[in-house]
């Protein structure tokens, strides 16, 4: 009976020691989702009240334009700035107008303006059903 506790306790310590000497697998389950997105952030006003965002995506960028110019055709005048794109080096005013009746052509031009750094400022007029931008640079 000694034999074998001896035997016994001998295979827990030795079985013990071989676990310890074992490399140690780390399992890393660390989940990480980036999103692949442009960053937007503007600076808008709608009558003359000056706001600050900041948007992801191009899903968000038009979804901001729609939103200016349905402000726009209910009477306020918005401008906007893309200010990752707008130039900080102080050179002459560079003033582009742009006069339309088309909602599509106002907004491609309005959208193509601030991707170019100018500051874009949409009126519309009801009587008329004119879109008259101007860009300020």
């Amino acid at each position: 009976m000694r034999k074998i506790f001896i035997t016994i306790a001998l295979f827990a310590v030795l079985g013990t020691l071989a676990v310890s000497c074992q490399k140690e697998n780390i399992i890393d389950d660390t989940c990480v989702v980036a999103e692949n997105g442009t960053v937007f952030t503007v600076s808008y006003s709608v009558d003359g009240a000056t706001h600050h965002i900041t948007l992801i995506g191009e899903d968000a960028w038009h979804d901001f334009l729609n939103r200016m110019f349905a402000l726009a055709e209910e009477g306020h005048e918005v401008s906007f700035r893309n200010e990752d794109r707008a130039s900080r080096v102080l050179s002459s005013k560079d003033v582009v107008t742009y006069t339309t009746t088309n909602h599509d052509d106002a907004y491609a031009w309005a959208d193509k303006m601030s991707d170019e750094g100018y500051t874009v400022t949409i009126r519309f007029d009801k009587e008329t059903g004119i879109y008259t931008c101007n860009a300020i640079k």
